[in-house]
């Protein structure tokens, strides 16, 4: 199978160090691009299509009893975040957005926050899925969230995000509807708390996006390399990659690591097997043994690549 792209390096230790850079399967391939829909894995961009609201939308109170029942029912949330709820007149807008920004100035705001007001908005976007990709693994991922976020997905609450510098992964492969149904995904964000005394801003201020995998996968993020140099001053690279099994039954895994010099040709390689129990992860170990390695200095920059598959 051919992985998919991911890029992340590891800093140096002490002095000079080997450095790698992580190409995972599993991992969130940040292009416009998407990989062939029969390839293992494929990742949507969800920039476009998006409704948005300024100002907060009041949840309905809950009266009585038959309220209140159906409203705590999975799948039934109420008001703005009800996948049935008229958002039409609402402006239309792509990612990445910020609506802080777009308030202009205002001298009775925060001199901190770029004498800009924040407040509070909502986001909303429809979704459809193929019916072929029943029995694969949906994550839905948004790059970040300015401040606070609460996320529904099919009227599902899924997730809540209290920091607007940290990435989003969100399993909705439960909640999924295929064919002529629709996905809702709904977004309250709170941009009223701040984390700095800096301009933040405030909206779904980076990418969002759907990855399909298959059901034997490794997870987002899910692989670790760290560089190591032994007491004999031989160098290796350990490896773990982390799988995940959303199938019915349990299963057996291969994984393949290789590690590819500054330019590009494949040092070493290895590979095993590991079993991974349904609905459960696995870890996978590898180490790679490296001779004489190109080390990274400011002054002339070495960069090693690991490419990791299942």
């Amino acid at each position: 199978m051919k992985p998919a792209i991911r890029p992340m390096s590891w800093m140096p230790h002490l002095h000079a160090l080997l450095l790698a850079t992580c190409i995972v399967a599993a991992a969130n391939a940040h292009a416009a691009e998407s990989a062939p829909a029969d390839g293992p894995r494929q990742t949507l961009s969800l920039d476009q299509g998006w409704r948005f609201h300024l100002g907060d939308i009041p949840f309905p109170k809950m009266e009585g009893h038959e309220m209140t029942y159906s409203s705590a029912k999975a799948g039934k949330a109420w008001g703005a975040a009800a996948p049935e709820h008229d958002d039409s007149t609402w402006r239309e807008l792509d990612l990445p957005h910020d609506w802080v920004v777009e308030g202009g100035f205002d001298r009775e705001a925060n001199v901190s926050q770029g004498y800009r007001k924040r407040g509070v908005a909502w986001y909303r976007r429809v979704l459809q899925l193929d019916p072929a990709d029943r029995g694969k693994h949906l994550e839905l991922q948004f790059d970040g969230i300015a401040t606070h976020a609460t996320v529904w997905f099919n009227g599902v609450l899924v997730n809540r995000n209290w920091s607007g510098y940290n990435s989003i992964y969100i399993d909705v492969t439960p909640y999924a509807q295929y064919g002529n149904q629709l996905n809702s995904i709904v977004v309250r964000v709170d941009a009223e708390p701040m984390e700095g005394w800096w301009y933040e801003g405030g909206g779904l201020y980076r990418h969002a996006w759907l990855v399909k995998r298959d059901p034997v996968h490794i997870v987002t993020d899910g692989v670790y390399a760290h560089p190591r140099r032994g007491d004999d001053g031989k160098w290796a690279l350990p490896v773990e990659a982390t799988l995940a099994n959303m199938g019915d039954g349990a299963a057996t895994a291969d994984v393949e690591v290789a590690l590819f010099d500054p330019e590009g040709r494949e040092i070493a390689q290895a590979d095993t097997t590991v079993p991974v129990p349904t609905l459960e992860q696995a870890t996978a170990k590898l180490s790679l043994q490296v001779s004489d390695p190109q080390l990274w200095t400011l002054e002339d920059p070495k960069l090693y690549r690991v490419r990791t598959a299942n």
